[in-house]
C-alpha cells in the first residue's frame, strides 16, 4: 500500500507554516480547505496514519523521521592537536629540537671528551632532545586517549537524555513510540506536561502552550482545533476589520492559536495533533543544528580551575626565579677563567638549553593540568555508573552537589511505593467491599454478582471512571500473557544436555564480547505489561471496571459511548492536575434533559463537597450527621491502612441552553464552565447544591522493596528525608511510618506531619521553627513544595527534590539538584531536572549521594597528592639547581613524574568506587573548602618527608654509598638513585592517599586508631583502574632504571641504592599513619598561620590582584582561621536558629 502513497508537499514546505506560523500559509497550501490537511498528508483524524511507517516508505523517503542529525564528536587525533597545542607543550618541544640539533651538532661536529678515569664520553646529548620530544608525545596521546573516551561517554549519556516515549493513533489503535520514530502525518496524543516533540496542528482538544523556551515569549498561548481557529481566521479576513498581515497574532483577541511549535511546553489541557514537521525540518530541529553545543563546565571545574591558576602562580614564579639564577651563573661562567670560558660555542648553547629546558620543565610539572582532568574523569565514570544505578544525570554539576546533600524533599508515589495500584477496598454505593477478604464474600465481584448495587449506580460508576479517564489500553498486553503462558509451559521441559545451562551462559558471554555492550544500559525494570497505559490512579480503576464490572474493549466503549452510556456527547473535559486533585467530564445525554457533571479525585476533598449520598439501592439520600460520620470513618480507616482513598461522584446540572451557563462560565474562555465553579464550594448545614457520592475505593501501592533500608541509610548519612505527598495525612503518616521516615516517637508528634494549606500559610520565622522536626507534608501542592524547598535552602541545607508533574517543575529548578521521574514523570518535569531517575526508585537518589561523596572525595585525594608530588618536585629542583648548577632530576626524569602526579593519578584516584563506609558519614554541606585541615597536614607532612630524603640523597648520598667524593660515573649513578627513590615516595603516597576524610571530627587520639582510619590497602581490589595504574608506574620505573639509560639519564643501580629507594618510599606508609592519628585541632595550633598568609601573598602576587574576590583562599580558608565546623549544613541551620 506504501507504493500506492503519493505527496504533493515537500518538508520544506510544510515548514514554511511555522516561519513565522501563518494560517495564510497554511491555506495556500491546502487550498483554504482543513479538510485537505489529512488528504494531503494520508492520514485520519481518528485513526493517524493507515499505511506502513517503515524506512521502505515514499513518507519516510519524502519528510524523513524526526531524529536530528548528531554533531559528530571530536576525532582522537584533533584531540591529540589540541592537546599539543598548549602553549607549555609547544614551548618544550621547541626547546626540544633546539636541544636536538645542538647536541647532535655536537656529536657530529666536536672532538671526542673523556672522563677522569680516561674512558671516552660517548655524544649523547642529543638523546635528550628526542626524549623530550617522546615524552610530550606520550603526555599528548595519554590526554587525549582520556577526552576521547570521556566524549563518547557523553555522547552516549546525550542519546538517553533526548529519547522519550509519545503516544500516537496508527491504524486506529494508540501506540507508545519513540520520538525519533514520529513522521509527518502522525496523530499524536498531546496532554499536560508534555513537551511538544514536532511541528504540529491540533485538531482535537484545547491546550494551553508555553513557547519561551523556543520563541523567548513569556505569555503562555492558547491553543484550539484547527476547525475552530479556522472558521475565526476566515471570519475575520471578511469582516471589517480583516488582519493587518497574515501572522496568527493579528486575528481577533478571541480567536486562538492551532499550530504547535517542537520544543514548546503543554501547561495545561490535552488533545489530538498531526504532525507536520520533523527532524531538521521542524522549528527545534533548525534550532539544534545551528546551535554549537560547548561542553558544560561545573562548579568543582571552575574551583578546580581557579585553585590551578593559583598553584600555577607559584610553580612559573619558582621557574622564572631559577631561569634568572642560572642564567646569571652562566653568564658569570662566560667570563675569563670561568668554567665554560674554553667551551666551544656549540658547547655553550647546549649549556643554556639545558637551564631554559630545565626552567620550562618546571612549570610544566608545576601547572597541575591534571586537576581538570581528574574532575572530567570522576564526573565521566561516576554519571556513567550512576546511569546503571537508575541516574541518568542531564547536569553535570548535580553530580558533585548529591555528595553535599543535606536533605531529600521525595514525592510518595513512585518512589517510596512501587506505583502498581490496586484497588482492594472502599463503598459502593453503602455497600463495603474488600478484596483482601480471605473468604471472598465481600468483594466488588460478590456485591455485583449478587445485585447488591443498583444497575443505575453501576452504570454511572463505570461510565465515570472510562469516560473521565486519559489512560487506554496496551496492546501490549495480551502479547505478554501469551507470552508469559508460553514460558511457564516451556518450563516443564527440560533439556536432556546437562551442560545446556552453561553452554546458554557461554553463548550469551561470547555474544557480548563479540557484539559488545553498551556500558550505560538501564538498570533492570521489571518489563511485565499492564493491561492499560496511563496514570497509575486511573489504570487501577480501569482494571476494576474490567474485571469487576464487565468494562470490555476500552476504545469501543469511549467511541460508543452513546450506546453503552446513553450519552450523546461529552461537552468539556477538566484534566486532573496536581493543585486541585480531581478530574471530571461533563456530559449530555441522549434521553435526559440537562447536562451531567462526573468527577473523581481526592477522597475527602471531593466528600467536602458532597451534598448526597447514593445508596446501594440507586436511591439518594442526604448527608446527614451519620451518614457524614459513616462515609468518614470510611475514608480514614482507608488512609490509616496506607491506602490512598479517591472519591467517585456526579453532579447533575439543570440547564437546557447550549453549554456553558452563563453563571458558571469561565471569564477566560468563554466555551467552558470554570473548574473552580464546576465543582462548587465547601458544604455545611445550610448548603443546597453539591455533588452526590456514588463510591469510595482505596487503592494500594506497596512500598518498594529496600525502600526502608534506604531512608535509613540516608539518615545515618545526615541525610534528612521528607515525604511530600498528595495524600491525606492520616495516609501519608502511615506510609512514612511503613517506610522509617517518622520512628515510633515521632507517630505521635504533630509537629512531624501537617498538611500544605497550613505550611502555606505560616510565617517564614515559624516555617524555620517548625522545619527540623517536619517529616511529612501532606495534602500539598506544587507550591507548597517549593516553599519547602525555598525555605530548606535559605536555612543552610543542600536540598534534592524530586518531582513528577508539569506544576513540580519550579521546585525542581530551585532546588540545588531536581530528580524527575523517568516512568511516571511528566516531559516538563524532566527538562526541569538536573537527574532522572529512570526506574522512578528512591533507592536511586541514595546512590547519587553515594556517587558524589564519592566524585567529591576522589578529587580532593587527587588534589592531596598533586599538592605532595608538586612542591617537592619544584623546591628539589629548585634547590639542587641553585646550589650544584644541575637540576639533580633531568627534564625527562620530571616528565615522567609530571606523567605520574597528573594522567597516571587523575586515573587511579578519580575513578575509584564509594566505600562500605561512605554513608556513615556527616554531609560537608555547602562551605567545604576542597582542601580540608586534614589534607593539609598530610601534604605538608609528606613533603617534609620527601624533601629530607631527597635533600640528604642530593647532597650526602656519596658518603653514604661510596665514603668518598664520587666520580663522574658514579655521580650520575647516585643522582639516578635519587630519582629512583623520588618515583617509589610518590608510589607509597598514592596508597596513603586513599585515606581522606575517615577520622574527620575525631579529637581523640585512641578512637583515630582505626581500621578504617589507617588501612591504606583496604577494598583495594574495588578499583581495578588504581591496581593497574600502580602496576604501569612501578613496572615502567623498573624498566627506566634497567633499561633507561642515556634517554633518561640513568646508570645501573647497586643492590644497596635499590634498598634505599624501596625503603625510603614505604616510609610513607607509616609517616601517613602517624598523620592521620594525630587530631586536626593539633596541626591547627602548632602551624604557622601568619607565615604562610605571608608567603601566600607575595608569591601569587596578591599585592597585584588584591581587588579579585577569588584566588587560591578560598580552598585553604581551613588554615587561615575559618571554622571547619561552618562546612557542615546542619551547624549552619542551628546558627540560623
Amino acid at each position: 500500500m506504501s507504493s500506492e502513497v503519493e505527496f504533493n508537499l515537500t518538508a520544506d514546505q510544510l515548514a514554511s507554516m511555522y516561519e513565522p506560523k501563518s494560517l495564510a500559509k497554511f491555506g495556500q497550501l491546502f487550498d483554504n480547505d482543513p479538510k485537505k490537511l489529512y488528504t494531503e498528508l494520508h492520514t485520519d483524524k481518528e485513526s493517524g496514519i493507515q499505511e506502513g511507517t517503515g524506512r521502505d516508505t515514499e513518507r519516510y523517503r519524502r519528510f524523513q523521521d524526526n531524529r536530528i542529525p548528531e554533531r559528530p564528536p571530536k576525532t582522537f587525533w584533533a584531540l591529540a592537536w589540541e592537546a599539543f597545542n598548549d602553549k607549555t607543550m609547544l614551548l618544550l618541544t621547541a626547546a626540544a629540537v633546539v636541544s636536538f640539533v645542538l647536541g647532535l651538532y655536537e656529536a657530529l661536529t666536536q672532538p671526542p671528551e673523556y672522563d677522569p678515569d680516561g674512558n671516552k664520553i660517548p655524544g649523547v646529548d642529543w638523546i635528550e632532545g628526542i626524549a623530550i620530544m617522546l615524552a610530550v608525545v606520550v603526555v599528548v596521546l595519554v590526554g587525549a586517549v582520556n577526552d576521547y573516551e570521556k566524549e563518547k561517554q557523553f555522547v552516549k549519556l546525550n542519546r538517553k537524555k533526548e529519547d522519550r516515549q509519545v503516544v500516537v493513533y496508527r491504524g486506529g489503535e494508540e501506540q507508545l513510540i519513540s520520538v525519533h520514530d514520529l513522521l509527518v502525518g502522525d496523530l499524536m496524543h498531546l496532554q499536560t506536561g508534555e513537551v511538544v516533540p514536532a511541528d504540529c496542528i491540533l485538531v482535537e482538544g484545547n491546550c494551553e502552550a508555553d513557547e519561551s523556551s523556543v520563541t523567548g515569549e513569556t505569555d503562555s498561548i492558547k491553543v484550539a482545533p484547527l476547525g475552530q481557529v479556522w472558521k475565526k481566521y476566515t471570519k475575520a479576513l471578511h469582516g471589517e476589520s480583516p488582519p493587518v498581515n497574515d501572522s496568527n497574532s493579528e486575528l481577533q483577541g478571541d480567536a486562538a492559536d492551532c499550530m504547535l511549535i517542537s520544543g514548546s511546553k503543554l501547561i495545561s489541557g490535552l488533545g489530538k495533533a498531526v504532525v507536520t514537521a520533523v527532524g531538521v525540518h521542524s522549528v527545534h530541529g533548525k534550532t539544534m543544528m545551528s546551535l554549537k553545543t560547548e561542553t558544560e563546565s561545573t562548579p568543582l571545574q571552575e574551583r578546580l580551575s581557579e585553585l590551578s591558576d593559583s598553584i600555577s602562580v607559584f610553580g612559573c614564579s619558582a621557574a622564572i626565579i631559577l631561569f634568572v639564577v642560572l642564567f646569571v651563573q652562566f653568564l658569570l661562567d662566560l667570563r675569563k677563567g670561568g668554567r665554560l670560558a674554553d667551551l666551544p660555542p656549540a658547547k655553550r648553547g647546549s649549556h643554556f638549553m639545558n637551564i631554559f629546558i630545565t626552567s620550562i620543565t618546571v612549570i610544566v610539572v608545576a601547572v597541575p593540568e591534571g586537576l581538570p582532568l581528574a574532575v572530567t574523569l570522576a564526573l565521566a565514570f561516576a554519571t556513567t555508573r550512576m546511569t546503571k544505578d537508575g541516574n541518568l544525570v542531564r547536569v553535570l554539576s548535580a553530580c558533585e552537589t548529591m555528595g553535599s546533600a543535606t536533605a531529600v524533599c521525595s514525592d510518595k508515589t513512585g518512589t517510596l511505593t512501587e506505583n502498581r495500584m490496586t484497588v482492594v477496598k472502599g463503598l459502593l454505593g453503602s455497600s463495603q467491599f474488600d478484596e483482601t477478604d480471605e473468604d471472598h464474600e465481600i468483594t466488588a465481584k460478590s456485591l455485583l454478582d449478587h445485585d447488591e448495587v443498583a444497575p443505575d449506580l453501576k452504570q454511572d460508576i463505570l461510565a465515570n471512571v472510562t469516560l473521565n479517564s486519559t489512560a487506554f489500553e496496551n496492546k501490549n498486553y495480551k502479547e505478554d500473557q501469551q507470552q508469559q503462558q508460553q514460558s511457564s509451559s516451556d518450563q516443564g521441559h527440560t533439556s536432556d544436555n546437562p551442560f545446556s545451562s552453561v553452554l546458554t551462559r557461554g553463548k550469551s558471554r561470547l555474544e557480548q564480547l563479540l557484539h559488545g555492550q553498551d556500558e550505560l544500559d538501564t538498570p533492570h525494570v521489571d518489563k511485565s505489561e499492564e493491561p492499560y497505559i496511563g496514570s497509575k490512579t486511573e489504570t487501577a480503576l480501569l482494571t476494576m471496571a474490567h474485571k469487576e464490572f464487565g468494562l470490555g474493549d476500552l476504545k469501543d466503549w469511549r467511541e460508543n459511548h452513546q450506546a453503552h452510556f446513553n450519552i450523546a456527547s461529552i461537552v468539556q473535559i477538566v484534566p486532573f492536575e496536581s493543585s486541585r486533585k480531581w478530574g471530571g467530564i461533563v456530559v449530555k445525554y441522549s434521553q435526559k434533559p440537562g447536562y451531567r457533571f462526573f468527577v473523581k479525585g481526592a477522597a475527602e476533598i471531593l466528600f467536602r463537597r458532597a451534598l448526597y449520598w447514593r445508596q446501594s439501592d440507586g436511591s439518594v439520600e442526604k448527608l446527614n450527621d451519620e451518614y457524614r460520620q459513616r462515609v468518614s470513618d470510611e475514608i480514614q480507616g482507608l488512609a490509616s491502612g496506607a491506602l490512598r482513598a479517591i472519591s467517585i461522584a456526579h453532579k447533575d446540572l439543570d440547564y437546557e441552553g447550549e453549554w456553558p451557563p452563563a453563571n458558571i462560565r469561565d471569564d477566560s474562555e468563554e466555551s467552558e464552565a470554570s473548574p473552580d465553579k464546576l465543582i462548587g464550594e465547601l458544604v455545611d448545614s445550610n448548603s443546597e447544591n453539591g455533588l452526590v457520592l456514588d463510591a469510595v475505593v482505596g487503592i494500594q501501592d506497596p512500598l518498594r522493596h529496600g525502600v526502608k533500608n534506604s531512608i535509613e541509610q540516608c539518615q545515618s548519612a545526615g541525610v534528612t528525608v521528607r515525604m511530600v505527598t498528595g495524600d491525606n495525612i492520616t495516609t501519608a503518616r502511615a506510609i512514612a511510618r511503613n517506610c522509617s521516615i517518622l520512628s515510633k516517637s515521632d507517630w505521635t508528634d504533630p509537629s512531624c506531619a501537617m498538611e500544605g494549606p497550613a505550611f502555606r500559610k505560616l510565617s517564614d520565622e515559624k516555617r524555620i521553627e517548625i522545619l527540623p522536626n517536619l517529616r511529612v507534608l501532606a495534602r500539598s501542592s506544587p507550591e507548597d513544595k517549593k516553599i519547602l524547598v525555598s525555605t530548606l535552602k535559605r536555612m543552610g541545607d543542600v536540598v534534592a527534590s524530586t518531582g513528577d508533574g508539569t506544576n513540580d517543575a519550579p521546585a525542581l529548578k530551585m532546588a540545588d539538584v531536581g530528580f524527575s521521574m523517568g516512568i511516571a514523570g511528566t516531559e516538563v518535569a524532566r527538562e526541569a531536572s538536573d537527574i532522572i531517575l529512570m526506574t522512578d526508585d528512591f533507592s536511586a537518589i541514595v546512590n547519587a549521594i553515594k556517587w558524589g561523596r564519592c566524585v567529591s572525595g576522589s578529587i580532593k585525594k587527587f588534589i592531596q597528592f598533586q599538592l605532595t608530588v608538586n612542591i617537592t618536585a619544584v623546591v628539589l629542583t629548585f634547590v639542587s639547581s641553585v646550589t650544584t648548577g644541575k637540576s639533580v632530576l633531568t627534564a625527562v626524569q620530571l616528565l615522567w613524574v609530571n606523567l605520574i602526579m597528573d594522567t597516571l593519578a587523575a586515573l587511579a584516584l578519580a575513578t575509584d568506587r564509594p566505600d562500605k563506609n561512605i554513608m556513615n558519614r556527616k554531609p560537608t554541606g555547602r562551605r567545604a573548602p576542597l582542601i580540608s585541615v586534614s589534607s593539609w597536614k598530610m601534604i605538608m607532612c609528606q613533603s617534609l618527608l620527601q624533601l629530607i630524603v631527597t635533600f640528604t640523597l642530593t647532597f650526602r648520598s656519596s658518603e653514604i654509598f661510596l665514603g668518598r667524593k664520587a666520580t663522574g660515573h658514579e655521580h650520575q649513578m647516585l643522582n639516578a638513585c635519587t630519582f629512583n627513590t623520588f618515583v617509589w615516595l610518590q608510589f607509597f603516597t598514592l596508597f596513603v592517599t586513599r585515606k581522606l576524610d575517615e577520622a574527620d571530627g575525631i579529637s581523640d587520639w585512641k578512637k583515630r586508631i582505626s581500621k578504617e582510619n589507617l588501612d591504606f590497602f583496604e577494598d583495594l581490589s574495588r578499583n581495578g583502574y588504581f591496581l593497574g595504574v600502580m602496576a604501569i608506574i612501578g613496572g615502567f620505573q623498573v624498566l627506566i632504571m634497567r633499561f633507561g639509560g642515556a634517554a633518561f639519564s640513568i646508570a645501573e643501580q647497586t643492590r644497596s641504592m635499590w634498598a634505599c629507594a624501596l625503603l625510603c618510599g614505604t616510609l610513607s606508609i607509616p609517616i601517613g599513619a602517624l598523620v592521620r592519628i594525630c587530631p586536626d585541632e593539633w596541626a591547627m595550633k602548632i602551624y604557622p598561620r601568619r607565615l604562610f598568609n605571608f608567603l601566600r601573598f607575595i608569591f601569587s602576587f596578591g599585592f597585584y590582584k588584591k581587588d579579585k574576590k577569588r584566588g587560591l583562599h578560598a580552598d585553604e580558608e581551613s588554615l587561615l582561621g575559618t571554622d571547619q565546623d561552618e562546612s557542615s549544613a546542619s551547624a549552619s541551620a542551628n546558627e540560623y536558629h
